[in-house]
């Protein structure tokens, strides 16, 4: 019983996760062009590139090519679609390694201010070698915090082997991230099942916390606390679990 309810819950997280969103706004020359079979035969990387694209959330959410890429995207003509945009090896290009955080900011203004505080943004800013936005995000992935690059990119600076004057956290971080995707999963479960059962203005208010809990550990991530982050999400899972053993108990109850 304990396992069906278990994988049950999970089941209904994920589903509960997926949010509609507003389509692609109106014609757009990158898309137009990009979007062709043709553009296969020249362009294979870009062409992959845009297929990615199609189903990111940066697509779902209403975000274009020329909104990162910069460009002229009301323009069928490619070079004239191309004043402006730059390699992204190319330190004038928005999308360059030590532009992101800037360029991606101007969407997502609150990861950016966490971000800016770390040790990671001094490094990036200060010796260029240090992690920046894509290097955990993806820009076609979502919710990188429960993917496994983010534990990759821990391991290449922070793991065994690598440079000494580099603490060795890649173990902690992967036990971290795996508490992060347990409170996830769980946070999913108890929205359903308070939700499924009539919210009382209490229990929006309870789920409202472990909400704003569940954000503020995101936030820590990003600032790369990784003591703070870890008696956060300790914390918030204590609260889910004893959720959810709660309601096993009184379902089996019920059951007998």
């Amino acid at each position: 019983m304990r396992r069906t309810l278990f994988t049950f819950g999970f089941i209904l997280a994920f589903i509960s996760a997926i949010q509609p969103v507003s389509a692609q706004s109106a014609e757009n020359g990158c898309v137009s062009c990009h979007q062709q079979a043709g553009f296969y035969a020249q362009y294979s990387k870009l062409y992959a590139y845009y297929q990615r694209y199609l189903e990111s959330p940066h697509q779902l959410a209403g975000v274009q090519c020329n909104d990162c890429h910069g460009g002229n995207a009301s323009t069928n003509s490619a070079q004239e679609a191309h004043i402006g945009v730059s390699p992204m090896n190319d330190k004038n290009s928005t999308l360059h390694y030590l532009q992101q955080p800037e360029t991606c900011g101007l969407c997502h203004k609150e990861k950016q201010a966490q971000f800016i505080q770390s040790k990671h943004f001094a490094a990036l800013i200060e010796h260029h070698a240090a992690p920046t936005c894509t290097t955990c995000h993806p820009a076609m992935l979502g919710r990188p915090e429960l993917r496994s690059i983010v534990l990759n990119a821990c391991r290449n600076c922070h793991g065994e082997g690598n440079s000494d004057n580099l603490p060795q956290i890649a173990d902690r971080a992967e036990d971290i991230f795996n508490k992060i995707n347990m409170s996830a999963g769980l946070l999913g479960w108890t929205k359903y099942y308070y939700e499924s059962n009539e919210l009382s203005n209490d229990d929006q208010d309870y789920v409202r916390g472990l909400e704003n809990s569940y954000a503020d550990i995101l936030n820590l991530v990003h600032q790369f606390d990784m003591q703070k982050t870890e008696d956060a999400v300790i914390e918030l899972l204590k609260k889910l679990n004893e959720d959810f053993e709660r309601v096993r108990l009184d379902y089996e109850q019920q059951m007998d």
